[in-house]
């Protein structure tokens, strides 16, 4: 008779346990989504060329835009995260940061397994809040209807009432 618990020479031992290997660029992505989905922070492109629209290449303005992120792993679970913000104005800084911190540490742990041994949080820019509605998730806001002149109101050249 043969040995059942001995593992059959054709079939794959599955018992035994894989590794899973994930780029910090996952990391990377997972955080910045998360960030964003927190009210106050904006997409903002800080950099003269962005102030300026098409008239200079991307490729000068690398480096400018916000929020940034940066993954460090030191071996396995261990990771460090460094974000660079741009918040609405006006948003509450220490408050949104706390909870932009626990977002990415929420949302890093849900997806991977992973919770992150530190998230640290930068702001490099503040945006009036009218501009920032603009970058948004790449969405644009239009003015209130109720902004604009009356129906029949006469305007001047310049669109004003």
């Amino acid at each position: 008779m043969a040995d059942v618990s001995a593992p059959s020479a054709n079939v794959p031992d599955t018992t035994a346990p894989g590794r899973l290997t994930m780029a910090d660029s996952v990391f990377e992505k997972i955080a910045l989504a998360a960030a964003l989905s927190v009210d106050g922070v904006v997409r903002h492109d800080g950099s003269m060329a962005g102030r300026l629209g098409a008239f200079v290449g991307g490729e000068a303005t690398a480096g400018s835009d916000y929020p940034r992120v940066r993954v460090e792993s030191a071996g396995g679970a261990a990771h460090v995260v460094d974000l660079t913000l741009a918040l609405a104005w006006p948003s509450p800084i220490s408050a949104t940061c706390s909870r932009v911190r626990q977002k990415v540490g929420d949302e890093l742990d849900r997806l991977t397994g992973n919770r992150p041994v530190r998230v640290n949080v930068a702001v490099e820019a503040v945006v009036p809040g009218a501009a920032a509605r603009f970058r948004k998730n790449g969405f644009v806001q239009l003015p209130d209807p109720d902004d604009g002149p009356a129906a029949g109101e006469a305007v001047d050249e310049g669109g004003r009432p």
